[in-house]
């Protein structure tokens, strides 16, 4: 457990508050957040939770993030060479926690009400340490990957410039918002599940536009 960086963010070390409700999380102390110094602006991601189908204990870090190689590494390679680029990935901070920090016996998506009603009473516990996260690491950028991640996120935000509808169709465009939480602001975009990315890829302007879009937000910290 990396406490010091825990502590820096506001992760929680320790945390049985959902033990009581349907599908009891696993241990939160095996799963760090990701951290990767930069001089340029603070990027934050939020994924949706640690869970996943195969070899769930190949997961030490958010989102896998330290891992570069296999495919434990498939979503570093990912934001690294197609969606940040190499040269901004070097630049900028990096900081990447989850909607909810725990792990579960299997992955939300395969529950019988869906990964969304599933985790939401667990992300209203969770969202509490999610608050702490963003006033302490004060983003200037921040992506939730994935449908789920941005219903729960889109909802506890004050929009101070744009419009967010709550929906990934609608709000992925690459016209990112000016929003806040507390006395953080910061531009937020929802962005799709990698694998939905590159399918998307092949068809879809929202891509393109969103990658225009979070390029242009790159060059420059946000002021």
């Amino acid at each position: 457990m990396d406490t010091k960086l825990r502590l820096k963010y506001g992760y929680p070390l320790d945390c049985n508050k959902c033990d009581n409700l349907n599908g009891k999380p696993k241990n939160i102390s095996r799963i760090d957040p990701f951290h990767k110094n930069g001089t340029g602006l603070k990027l934050l991601l939020i994924g949706q939770d640690p869970t996943i189908f195969e070899e769930p204990e190949r997961v030490n870090t958010v989102l896998m993030l330290k891992e570069t190689k296999g495919k434990n590494g498939q979503l570093r390679k990912w934001l690294e060479k197609e969606l940040i680029g190499t040269e901004n990935f070097d630049k900028i901070e990096i900081y990447a926690t989850n909607s909810v920090k725990c792990q579960f016996e299997k992955p939300p998506t395969l529950s019988n009400e869906g990964p969304l009603k599933f985790l939401k009473p667990k992300f209203e516990f969770c969202k509490f340490y999610l608050i702490n996260e963003i006033e302490n690491y004060k983003p200037d950028i921040v992506l939730t990957l994935g449908e789920t991640a941005h219903k729960l996120f889109s909802k506890e935000i004050e929009v101070m410039n744009g419009k967010l509808i709550g929906e990934m169709k609608k709000d992925f465009s690459g016209n990112f918002v000016k929003a806040k939480i507390g006395n953080v602001g910061f531009y937020y975009s929802p962005c799709l599940h990698i694998k939905t990315f590159r399918v998307a890829e092949t068809y879809g302007k929202q891509v393109f536009d969103f990658k225009k879009g979070l390029n242009e937000k790159l060059k420059k910290p946000v002021t």
